[in-house]
C-alpha cells in the first residue's frame, strides 16, 4: 500500500472517529494530520501492512496521540487562585476514560465499536465493510458493551 492509497481510503472514516473523540471538526483534522504524518514518518513499519491492519494501525495512533494530548493539556492547565477548572479537567479526563476503556477492547471489537456508536454505522454497514454476517456483528458488538461494562463496574 503506498501513503496516497493509505489517504484515500482511510481519511474520511479516520476524520470521524477523530470528530468523535475530540469533539471538534478543527482538532480532529490536525489529528489526523498528525496521525498521517506519524503514518509517513513511520512508512517502513507501515508499507507492508494489509488493509486492516493499516486501519487499525491509523485508528490507534490517532487515539495514542488524542490520549497524550488530553494528558499534556491536564498537566499544563494552570491554576487560578488554588484551584483547576474542573470542568475542562473532568471532560478531559471522561473522554480519555473512554478511550482507555475502548483501547481495552481486542482489535475487532474496538473497531466495530468505535464505528458503530461513534461514526454512526450500521450492523448492516459494518458487515459489509469487514465481510462479516450482520448478525456476527451485533454479536461483538454485544460482546463489547458486556466488556465496557464489566470493567466500569470494577
Amino acid at each position: 500500500m503506498e501513503v496516497q492509497d493509505l489517504y484515500t481510503r482511510f481519511y474520511k472514516e479516520l476524520l470521524a472517529y477523530c470528530k468523535a473523540m475530540t469533539k471538534s471538526g478543527a482538532a480532529a483534522e490536525d489529528l489526523v494530520q498528525e496521525t498521517y504524518l506519524r503514518a509517513f514518518t513511520h512508512w517502513e513499519d507501515v508499507e507492508d501492512l494489509s488493509k486492516g491492519q493499516c486501519r487499525a494501525w491509523l485508528y490507534r495512533t490517532a487515539r495514542n496521540l488524542y490520549i497524550d494530548q488530553v494528558r499534556k493539556r491536564v498537566r499544563e492547565t494552570p491554576a487560578e487562585e488554588g484551584q483547576l477548572e474542573l470542568t475542562s479537567f473532568e471532560e478531559d479526563l471522561s473522554q480519555a476514560a473512554v478511550a482507555q476503556l475502548i483501547a481495552r477492547l481486542p482489535e475487532g471489537e474496538r473497531a466495530l465499536f468505535t464505528m458503530r456508536y461513534f461514526e454512526g454505522y450500521r450492523s448492516r454497514e459494518l458487515g459489509e465493510l469487514f465481510d462479516l454476517p450482520a448478525a456476527t456483528v451485533r454479536s461483538r458488538l454485544a460482546s463489547a458493551r458486556r466488556r465496557l461494562r464489566q470493567w466500569i463496574e470494577e
